[in-house]
């Protein structure tokens, strides 16, 4: 089992681990310490056998992310990441297990771009999105900038991202950045049975998936559709998995997924 970190509290349960940031009191915007310390949690869950999704959460209902902790960097004059980016996460692009955003309050900055970074969002109806950075004279190049139009077009990221504007939850909802929205005390249990879905998939088939998906966004359409440029894909017809959800469909019971 795994020890809650300085910055960060950790509970597995079963096949899902849930990740909160806990800084309250600086509304969980992260420092270099906390975003190491979240780096190395996020390699260590990559490793951890039977384990088949991610939920990732702040503390308090306040705040998701308010992303890098300014304060800390007026105070210290260091601003640091690690090479796997902000909160340890989002400058990876094949992380191997679904990750669910449980948006509880304001994600901000680099918070809204861990947000992006991840599979799914869920939002609260207290949740807000943000990229304020040219407001404070930078630009949201950790991924916010990237990752928006991918996530919800062109048009629709550039009036955020040009602005800095908050986008409230139910807007969130609307143009497609959130997949659901919940009373605040009902998020964590809503990210729970999205987890537990996509923990009663075969975790090679969903792997490839999101591969497939990822990586085929911005090819040309007869270039997606070909196989040979996703090995993984043969991989996973080739697999026992294949074979056991074959005989589980046939013999009308639930799969016991090997990930082999």
């Amino acid at each position: 089992m795994m020890q809650d970190g300085t910055f960060s509290r950790i509970v597995i349960d079963r096949a899902i681990a849930t990740v909160t940031i806990d800084r309250p009191a600086r509304m969980n915007a992260l420092h270099p310490a906390a975003h190491e310390e979240l780096s190395d949690l996020f390699d260590r869950l990559a490793t951890m056998e039977g384990l088949r999704a991610v939920i990732i959460t702040g503390s308090g209902d306040r705040a998701f992310c308010a992303g890098y902790d300014l304060k800390d960097n007026l105070e210290t004059g260091i601003m640091a990441l690690p090479s796997t980016g902000f909160a340890g996460f989002n400058m990876r692009t094949d992380y191997p297990l679904p990750v669910i955003a449980a948006v509880n309050g304001m994600a901000l900055g680099g918070g809204f771009e861990l947000a992006l970074a991840c599979d799914i969002i869920i939002a609260s109806d207290q949740a807000s999105f943000a990229l304020p950075e040219p407001k404070v004279g930078w630009a949201a190049v950790g991924g916010g900038v990237q990752r928006l139009p991918r996530a919800i077009g062109m048009k629709r990221a550039m009036d955020i991202i040009l602005t800095g504007r908050t986008v409230d939850a139910a807007e969130a909802l609307a143009i497609g950045l959130a997949s659901e929205m919940v009373a605040a005390g009902d998020l964590l249990s809503t990210a729970r049975r999205w987890a537990d879905q996509i923990a009663a998939c075969a975790p090679l088939a969903l792997r490839c998936a999101r591969q497939v998906a990822y990586a085929s966004f911005d090819m040309p359409l007869a270039r997606a559709l070909d196989m040979g440029n996703f090995p993984s894909s043969d991989a996973v017809m080739a697999s026992e998995d294949a074979i056991e959800g074959k005989r589980a469909f046939v013999e009308r019971r639930p799969p016991l997924w090997t990930g082999r």
